[in-house]
């Protein structure tokens, strides 16, 4: 297996396990039907960005994944990620160790 394919596969693992926090709060509100789906934007150099689209159309930045070493990092706006690694997509974790339904968790 080569690093490109191992890189997608936990990609893809990681946007699956963010999608299924998401649609689980999604389903949690019974008088509001929600359909809030998780994207690749992989048009960055050097991170890909998790787009988050809601119902109406209103898009957000879900969290960024460094294409290099696989760390997932908050976002600071929509086109930069803050500092400090929130995890990586190759851990033990998958990376969805400090995730939660918006984002990654701010650092304490």
């Amino acid at each position: 297996m080569n690093n490109t394919t191992s890189f997608e596969q936990a990609l893809e693992s990681f946007v699956a396990g963010c999608q299924r926090m998401v649609t689980e709060n999604d389903k949690s509100y019974s008088n509001v039907q929600f359909n809030t789906t998780l994207s690749i934007d992989p048009k960055g150099r050097k991170y890909i960005r998790i787009v988050r689209t809601d119902s109406a159309g209103g898009r957000s930045v879900h969290c960024f994944v460094n294409k290099t070493n696989g760390d997932v990092l908050k976002a600071a706006g929509w086109k930069a990620p803050a500092k400090h690694a929130r995890g990586n997509i190759h851990d033990e974790y998958n990376g969805m160790q400090w995730m939660g339904v918006y984002g990654p968790a701010y650092l304490r």
